[in-house]
């Protein structure tokens, strides 16, 4: 599965080049693992020294504005550890929206490891309130999104291919008035992590229509898009992100003619 959906994410790339971002997710992901459970002896300073922020300036300006901020990311990089590190740059503990690990034993682990540094965690399926209160304390919310949202969700062209994606992200953002920041960990050669982050231009989409959301679902879609084509090696290809396929009733996102692009 890991190299059919790469192949046809990059369908020009020789069989050489698929397997080795194969073979570089597969090492990202075990890292990332090993990290995660190395988390108890990670204090607050070495986790300071192993990330970098190139522009931190972008997440603490959107938290400046008072309408509390949506902070997206991928399974990119280790998502684990740069919800910790954003926290520590803002000197405020984040609201974590997560899918529950399916064996309680795990996921009572595991949220302990996330929470080590202050975070909050909360199941999605029962996040709606902390979300909104979040936002009204002007805080921070951060979520991944890029994992197949249900078969009634929007459908989102991502690599070309029609990809069920949670709407959530948008929603909150456009009726709360919350800016959205996406940043990502990039590994560095000593294993160390650079921080890139930027905003979702959100100025043109004012109110939670339809329409709107549909947009802002695209542009994070295609911002996320963009780090992977960058560096896919980063990205977890493990998972089913193209699980669902358009039926009737679908509702299909394009983008704009001046935007479509030919890689």
């Amino acid at each position: 599965m890991t190299l059919a959906q790469i192949r046809r994410a990059f369908p020009d790339s020789k069989d050489s080049e698929i397997q080795q971002i194969a073979r570089g997710s597969y090492v990202n992901l075990f890292t990332m693992l090993f990290e995660l459970m190395w988390t108890p002896r990670l204090t607050a300073e070495l986790l300071d020294s192993q990330f970098h922020f190139r522009n931190p300036e972008v997440l603490r300006a959107a938290v400046r504005r008072g309408q509390g901020v949506i902070l997206m990311s991928g399974h990119f990089g280790n998502w684990e550890w740069l919800s910790m590190s954003a926290a520590r740059i803002l000197r405020n503990p984040l609201t974590i929206v997560v899918h529950p690990i399916h064996n309680a034993a795990v996921d009572m682990l595991v949220e302990r490891w996330r929470t080590m540094h202050g975070n909050r965690v909360v199941p999605m399926g029962t996040a709606i309130r902390e979300i909104v209160h979040t936002l009204r304390r002007r805080g921070v919310v951060a979520m991944i999104a890029d994992q197949s949202g249900p078969s009634g969700s929007l459908f989102v062209r991502f690599f070309g291919r029609y990809a069920a994606t949670y709407e959530g992200p948008a929603t909150f953002a456009l009726k709360m008035g919350a800016p959205v920041v996406i940043g990502f960990s990039l590994r560095r050669p000593d294993g160390s992590y650079d921080v890139v982050t930027h905003e979702i231009p959100t100025q043109d989409l004012k109110g939670a229509s339809g329409e709107h959301i549909q947009e802002l679902t695209r542009r994070h879609v295609r911002a996320l898009e963009d780090m992977v084509r960058q560096r896919p090696d980063h990205w977890l290809w493990q998972h089913k992100r193209w699980k669902h396929s358009p039926h009737e009733g679908s509702t299909l996102v394009e983008d704009p003619v001046e935007e479509c692009r030919t890689y």
